[in-house]
């Protein structure tokens, strides 16, 4: 065992510890943490204001300053809820009975999945941090009986702290420890040319802003703005779907995840239109719900 592991295995025993607690009472420290962020540390402050008022220039300064207020509470229930999801390894029941993400239509990754593989775009709304746990939140369509787990892919960027790095890895797959299927991002090509007549099932976070080439995406949210075009051109190289995977806050402790078809079939198009209509997309979900998205990031840069 390495120290990184050693390390990482220490923090995972407390999460994991803490996570056993009521999800109720663990929104009650959120709170206090969120307090503390804002009141307090002044958590990345300027970042939060400077991309709130840029991209609602139309806002009074009370708006920004309620949308700032609701955002800074968001992040003490991330928090909460990474924590609580830490506390239920191999435990799908637990997930269940919270029902903290609910698919509305799982039928339409089926469908669009029945011919060929499926690159599901989201973004930094909801709690991404729980993605790990997708393949156990249909409960209306059972998944395990129409997809292979072992087909089912969620891609992630490693931190630079190698520590964090492992503790994150660990605690988004805490539900399904047997799950091997995060793949690190700049891994993707690779991964998916290899499985591509196996219809894979990617699930992307694609509102990041890239790190290495940079394609044009246009005003998004009354700012120009980069985007990353790996996975819509990676889909058009494959021919495979591509689904816009949105995610609603409805309440404390329940998310709602809905599919929407950018294209059946990539293959022909360009891949910057089908780009451009993800964020399209994405931005009217965050002008219907401002403080459901990752504001303290430093998305333009």
């Amino acid at each position: 065992m390495t120290g990184t592991d050693f390390k990482a295995g220490i923090v995972r025993c407390i999460i994991s510890t803490f996570g056993k607690l009521p999800l109720g009472f663990l929104y009650k420290v959120g709170d206090l943490v969120s307090w503390f962020l804002r009141s307090v540390l002044s958590y990345r402050k300027g970042v939060i204001y400077v991309n709130l008022a840029r991209s609602f220039p139309e806002k009074k300064y009370d708006e920004i300053e309620r949308i700032a207020k609701d955002y800074y509470r968001r992040l003490g229930e991330i928090a909460a809820e990474t924590i609580w999801f830490g506390g239920c390894p191999g435990n799908g029941k637990k997930l269940h009975r919270q029902r903290i993400y609910d698919y509305v239509n799982p039928e339409v990754l089926l469908d669009a999945n029945r011919d060929r593989g499926v690159f599901c775009m989201t973004s930094h709304c909801g709690n991404w941090e729980l993605l790990g746990g997708i393949y156990e939140y249909s409960y209306t369509v059972d998944l395990t009986g129409h997809i292979d787990m072992d087909n089912f892919f969620v891609a992630y960027r490693s931190m630079y702290n190698k520590v964090s790095d492992k503790v994150f890895h660990d605690n988004r797959k805490a539900p399904l420890p047997q799950y091997k299927g995060q793949v690190e991002d700049v891994k993707m090509l690779r991964h998916a040319v290899a499985r591509k007549d196996d219809k894979p099932i990617y699930v992307l976070i694609a509102d990041q802003f890239p790190y290495k080439a940079c394609h044009y995406v246009g005003t998004f949210l009354n700012q120009p703005t980069v985007g990353m075009l790996g996975g819509f051109a990676l889909a058009a190289k494959l021919g495979f779907a591509i689904l816009y995977m949105r995610q609603e806050r409805l309440e404390r402790g329940h998310y709602r995840l809905t599919y929407e078809v950018i294209t059946e079939n990539a293959a022909g198009q360009d891949p910057e239109e089908l780009m451009k209509r993800y964020f399209s997309m994405l931005e009217e979900d965050i002008r219907k719900d401002p403080s459901n998205w990752l504001w303290s990031h430093k998305r333009w840069k």
